[in-house]
């Protein structure tokens, strides 16, 4: 088994590569021409940010976790954020069960390194998904409303 140093490397480049992951897979749709669905991706990807870096301002400032002898996971929050976000926008289902079970092995990897408590990895994750999941689903509701025209309701009887 490698020592902690060699873990702690392991799980320290875990966040940037899923941010990486998230990056290419954002401007792989502006690459292909498809503007808006890169534009709908970075928003996606920006929700991530602000629902795991809120919650950590929000945890920080009212003590919300440490209020129940729990850890606010900025960790398990930003990976599960962008698992989520890249899972959602993507319909290859081995891309999802891939980025699910890297998560799962990053949550064993926390909890043999002993950052956080499961409960802690469970709280976070359960908190960012419900936000996430309310957000991404708004997203792909505005993403499938029809574009109305400049001129709608400007002739009566049209």
């Amino acid at each position: 088994m490698p020592d902690y140093a060699t873990l702690d490397s392991i799980a320290d480049s875990y966040n940037p590569l899923l941010l990486a992951l998230s990056l290419i897979f954002i401007g792989a749709a502006y690459f292909k021409g498809r503007l808006k669905t890169g534009n709908w991706r970075l928003i996606g990807l920006a929700a991530v940010v602000t629902v795991a870096y809120g919650l950590m301002f929000a945890d920080k400032r009212y003590g919300i976790w440490s209020n129940f002898g729990l850890d606010y996971s900025t960790h398990s929050a930003t990976s599960l954020g962008m698992v989520v976000f890249m899972s959602y926008f993507t319909d290859r289902r081995p891309v999802r069960i891939g980025l699910g079970a890297s998560f799962i092995l990053y949550a064993l990897l926390m909890l043999y390194q002993r950052y956080h408590s499961l409960l802690d990895i469970l709280t976070t994750g359960s908190v960012v998904v419900l936000l996430l999941g309310v957000i991404l689903m708004l997203l792909k509701w505005m993403q499938m409303q029809p574009k109305k025209s400049r001129f709608a309701n400007q002739w009566p009887g049209d």
